[in-house]
């Protein structure tokens, strides 16, 4: 199973805290969340139509990113959308839910540790548009609190056993932007069973959003 390539990364799931100058970031890890084979979009309980029409908005995204069709068909990229593991959550507490995507090894978007591509969708009419859309990202993390009326997001990029990016994901003129990042050291944290917190730090310039 694809989600093996996950385990690469120690991903747990407290409160892990950081304190720069006027800001206080707070990453929720303990509630982290990576999605699996077994939340693919074809076995999400949603109507026929609602998950055609995620379905169109995975397709679309995939597009560009294998190469126009990739001598598919389009219904051929669609049924690859089908596999996508998905995860509806309500971020703005309007009672629609918004749509959690990550891709697959399917699609060609993941690396050797298991970071794959990332979006988030929201219902629009009938149809569903991106509210962000990313590379590289091994898990997430719905935080608590609620500005500009949407959760933040933090996203996890895995890059060693020791290490993770952060990316801090703030809803702000009808998308979600990065407004922050950061790097944690697992280093010193020990094993998985004693859920201590990372070590934080914010990243270098180049990094910054």
């Amino acid at each position: 199973m694809w989600r093996g390539v996950l385990t690469a990364c120690f991903c747990g799931m407290s409160l892990a805290s950081l304190m720069l100058g006027a800001d206080d970031f707070q990453w929720e890890w303990r509630h982290s969340d990576a999605l699996t084979s077994k939340q693919a979009l074809r076995r999400t309980k949603v109507s026929t139509a609602e998950r055609a029409a995620i379905a169109k908005a995975i397709a679309i995204q995939l597009m560009p990113a294998m190469g126009g069709m990739g001598g598919r068909t389009e219904p051929e990229l669609e049924d690859t959308a089908l596999n996508t593991p998905v995860k509806l959550v309500d971020l703005n507490g309007d009672g629609t839910p918004e749509v959690i995507a990550q891709g697959t090894p399917e699609d060609g978007g993941c690396s050797p540790t298991g970071n794959c591509r990332f979006w988030v969708f929201q219902k629009s009419g009938v149809e569903y548009k991106p509210l962000i859309s990313l590379e590289e990202i091994q898990s997430f993390t719905i935080q608590e609190n609620r500005l500009n009326g949407f959760n933040d997001l933090v996203v996890k990029t895995c890059v060693s056993s020791a290490e993770s990016t952060l990316k801090l994901l703030r809803y702000n003129d009808g998308r979600y932007q990065e407004v922050g990042c950061y790097k944690a050291d697992w280093s010193t944290a020990g094993d998985r069973h004693q859920l201590k917190d990372p070590r934080l730090a914010p990243c270098g310039p180049s990094h910054q959003p």
